[in-house]
Formats: structure tokens, sequence, C-alpha cells
């Protein structure tokens, strides 16, 4: 994990979430700290490991220097992000002796995930939308389905909502996320749609990746390039959204959609692909936004041109921020500790009904 997507954001919010309802949280990471590590400075977290050791001393102190770690901190939960890591916890449980319940979070498809059928390790999971929780139910014993739980990926809503251009001025696209040509977040399906799209619009695109040069040079081929502002990544990519109308998102896939929440929670109506999984879950369609189908262009280009032909088909910024509340940190952080409270081993009960610590562990 780089340390700059959205599952750290989704790790530091529940974070969060659990230290303000007074809960103790660690996070470990294994192997060393991410490329960009500055998100971990308001969390707590301990790093097992370093990339130059030889590979024996690393796995010794992911098991051993883990289950110390666990003797030490006595989590009543333990939350691995993605499946390698459930046997990971599962040894190291055995090995401290310590009596946690074992949950997974995962924050991918879960046919993209390898050795997906460690997730039957788990004595609970944690789904970051319904349609991976479906997956989840599929691979684990059909007595544990009830302990596959939605949660969604917490974010916090509270900002303020960004300008939105009043009538007669220009619409404001804007496109936040990992710049792939074709892959998963299909940038390329956006940039043919603006070309198609007429009138007063702009777009803006926030992010960098693999194929950025190849997707600026795309919007030169279609001579665009004067439509489109590429601000690159930045660290906090919100602090440089001064206007905004609709927010795009072309994905081929996804788990959840944290940008579409970010987005709605600011007031901006959003059109996004009816991938699997998550947007039809965040974007209510004609209400807060549209969904279209994965890779229709031309479906695109059409609720595009929509709103810069008529902005009145936006909907009240009040009503699309009201709209995300229900994926807010604070509701998240308590459908998670009603999954835990309710579902965790009847060997491992919480230490008061205010209280638990938690263990989550990460690459």
């Amino acid at each position: 994990m780089s340390g700059r997507g959205g599952s750290e954001s989704a790790v530091m919010g529940l974070t969060e979430g659990l230290q303000s309802r007074g809960d103790e949280v660690c996070i470990y990471l294994f192997g060393g700290l991410p490329r960009d590590p500055r998100w971990l400075e308001s969390v707590p977290h301990t790093v097992l490991g370093n990339p130059t050791e030889k590979r024996w001393r690393r796995l010794y102190k992911y098991s051993f220097g883990l289950a110390g770690e666990f003797r030490r901190f006595q989590p009543d939960i333990v939350v691995a992000l993605d499946a390698e890591r459930l046997l990971t916890g599962r040894i190291v449980l055995a090995l401290s002796g310590v009596k946690a319940s074992l949950w997974s979070w995962i924050h991918f498809p879960i046919e993209r995930i390898k050795k997906n059928r460690l997730l039957r390790l788990a004595d609970g999971h944690l789904a970051v939308s319904e349609g991976v929780a479906g997956q989840i139910r599929t691979l684990v014993k059909p007595s544990h389905a009830n302990r596959v739980v939605t949660i969604y990926n917490p974010v916090w809503t509270n900002a303020p909502p960004v300008t939105r251009p009043v009538t007669g001025e220009a619409i404001e696209f804007l496109h936040i996320g990992r710049l792939e040509f074709a892959a998963q977040k299909r940038v390329a399906d956006l940039v043919a749609a603006i070309s198609r799209v007429r009138g007063s619009f702009r777009l803006t695109i926030v992010g960098d990746g693999p194929d950025r040069v190849k997707l600026e040079e795309y919007s030169r081929e279609l001579n665009i390039d004067d439509r489109i502002v590429w601000l690159g990544w930045k660290e906090k990519p919100w602090d440089h959204v001064t206007e905004a109308s609709v927010l795009l998102l072309t994905s081929s896939y996804e788990s959840f959609g944290i940008v579409l929440v970010e987005a709605l929670s600011r007031g901006i109506p959003c059109i996004a692909s009816n991938c699997k999984y998550g947007p039809d879950e965040i974007v209510e369609h004609g209400k807060n936004g549209w969904l279209y189908p994965a890779g229709d262009v031309d479906r695109l280009t059409q609720l595009m041109q929509a709103v810069v032909d008529d902005p009145r088909l936006l909907a009240e910024q009040s009503d699309v921020s009201a709209s995300a509340q229900k994926f807010s940190v604070q509701a998240v952080t308590e459908r998670a500790r009603l999954a835990f409270a309710t579902l965790a081993k009847p060997n491992a009960p919480l230490r008061a009904q205010n209280r638990h610590t938690s263990g989550v562990s990460k690459n």
C-alpha cells in the first residue's frame, strides 16, 4: 500500500472514530513504512520488519514480534486488511495466547484477491459494500453468513460545501483519482466523452498514475487539451478544488468508491459508472447524481451534455450532502462497534460496554 489510497483513508477514519468513542487502537504494519507515511502521523502504529532484512528475520518479526505486541496490547478484536494477513493473525493469536476475535476488512473485490479462500479463517467480516459482502458470503461456511456485516467505508462528512458555478457560468466537471488509461479507472472514457460534449464547461483532473502522459497525449489528439486542467497528485486533493458542478467516476470496478462520498458530502452530485461494487449503493440515480453502464462512453456523454445544457438538473447541495451521512465516520464506527459487540467470540468478551481494544494489521 502506497499511503495515498482510499484504504488508508478508511483505516484512518475508523481509527479516529473508535478513538473518539474511547476505544484503544493500534495499527501494525509489516515490512516497513509505506512509500508515503504521512497519513500515519495522526494514528498509533507499530512497524514490524524492514525490507532490507533477510526474509527469515522479517517472518520472525511478523510472527513472534506481533505475538509479543498482542500480549502487551491485549486486543479484543484483530482486523486484517487482506486474506494472507488473516493467516498471519490466526497463527499469531495462537502463539500469543490472546483470546481475541479475528476479522477481515477487505477493500478490493474478492475475486481479485489472491488466496481469497483464506477468508474462511476469520471469525467475522466487515464489508465495505453490499456487493463485497455478497462475495464474502459465497466463500464462507453457510453457518457464518450472518457474520458478514456491511459497514461501508468511513468518510468525514463535515467538510464545507464546494462552490457550484452559478447559472450562466461554465460547468465545472471534476475527476479525482489514479490516472489509468484503460485499466480499472478507465480515464480514457472520460477524455473521450469530454471530446463529444458541446457547450461551456471545463474538466479538472486531480491525481497521477502510470498513464498520465498517455492520457494527456490522448487529449491533445482529440483537440481538447485546452478544456482540461491537470493538477497532478495532491496530498489533500479537496484543498485544491474551489468550484465543482459534478464529480465523474469512470471505473470498471470498485469495492466502494470513497471519492463519491467525499464529493456528495461537499454538495457535489456525481456521475458514476454502475460498476461492481459500490457506486449504486452511494449514488441514487436521478437524486444525488446519475449512474451509467461501465464502459458506455455514449451514455456518459449524454449525461454530461444534459448537465451542460441545463444545470438545473443538479440537486440542491443540501440534499446532496445529506445523502452522504450514512457513510459518516460516526455512522460507520457505530456499525463496526455493534458488529464487534454482537459477534465477538464468547471467550473474548469486550472489556466494558463502552471500551474495547483492537489491532489492525496491514502490509
